[in-house]
């Protein structure tokens, strides 16, 4: 008998309201430059892999290598916002929305992580990225390991953030499914019910403690920003993808240099799951944030986007 799919993955639980102002002066503070600050909309640009329109953001350059941004599972580019503008001040930037998220448009194919690989693959050749730093968070962790291995060429570097690459198998989705289908008939389904939720503090608490752990120390913009891609006509078939792909039996083909971040509390994807990674990746750094979620990258993006930027300049 095949052994039971799990519901929850991580034993890590959500931190009180209260517990937000032991948080630490870092938590949530943007770096600098400052995202509000640039100019977006002359950064966006479309390309079409497969028949199917893929929306990018391509911002800096610089003589060290490109660095590319893969967002996860409900995401969109706007996930990376706190980190882009920082390590674009030295090099070229790429992020962009996997088809069937934010405004890519959904694949004709099925979705599946191997095919998510090859749209990395080509966006690297229309955008003329020979050689990049892939980095990838949660569902998108998974893509770029996938992608490591099987366009070595390619990725020069890669770095997972709570990637979703270990135990995602032992996961069953329908209760998640069922939940997410739930939310979008929420308040948190349309943009006024979101602002609403976002303006009383024990409401924002309860709406996001399961992805960040503190979600009144990030900013309102911030987490407007991050259920920006609510409803995407991607996220079945990508939970389907995510979990019926085991990557464990290849993980000690990847040669690249790897760079592991995860957040001790991450409820999503435990952390247990970066250690035992790190342990069967040749070339592997770990890296665990203390009293952090499952989006280190802007709960703590100025101790990310260092890490982010020493690791990438080797």
């Amino acid at each position: 008998m095949p052994p039971r799919k799990r519901i929850l993955l991580s034993t890590a639980r959500p931190a009180t309201l209260a517990a937000a102002s032991r948080a630490g002066a870092d938590y949530g503070v943007s770096d600098q430059p400052d995202w509000r600050s640039v100019a977006w909309r002359s950064r966006l640009r479309a390309v079409t892999i497969d028949g199917r329109r893929v929306h990018v953001v391509d911002i800096g350059s610089g003589a060290g290598p490109p660095v590319l941004f893969v967002h996860g599972l409900g995401g969109r580019w706007q996930n990376w916002l706190e980190n882009i503008p920082r390590i674009a001040a030295r090099r070229r930037v790429v992020a962009f929305d996997l088809p069937g998220f934010g405004r890519s448009q959904l694949p004709m194919a099925p979705i599946s992580i191997p095919r998510y690989a090859a749209v990395l693959e080509r966006l690297c050749e229309l955008l003329e990225l020979e050689s990049v730093v892939m980095v990838g968070s949660s569902m998108g962790g998974a893509i770029a390991a996938e992608a490591a291995l099987r366009f070595p060429e390619r990725v020069r570097r890669l770095v997972l953030v709570s990637a979703a690459a270990v135990s995602i198998t032992d996961f069953n989705p329908a209760p998640a499914a069922a939940l997410l289908a739930a939310l979008a008939r929420t308040p948190l389904g349309t943009a006024d019910g979101v602002r609403a939720i976002l303006g009383r503090r024990r409401a924002r608490h309860l709406a996001f403690a399961t992805v960040v752990r503190h979600p009144t120390r990030i900013s309102t913009d911030m987490l407007c920003e991050l259920v920006g891609g609510r409803g995407s006509s991607g996220l079945a078939g990508a939970m389907d993808a995510m979990v019926s792909h085991d990557l464990r039996e290849q993980l000690s083909a990847i040669a690249q240099p790897v760079l592991i971040v995860h957040g001790r509390d991450d409820m999503l994807v435990p952390a247990a799951d970066a250690v035992w990674l790190s342990r069967q990746l040749p070339d592997a750094q770990l890296e665990v944030f203390e009293d952090t979620g499952h989006l280190a990258m802007l709960e703590r993006p100025v101790r990310f986007n260092d890490l982010l930027e020493g690791f990438a300049s080797r």
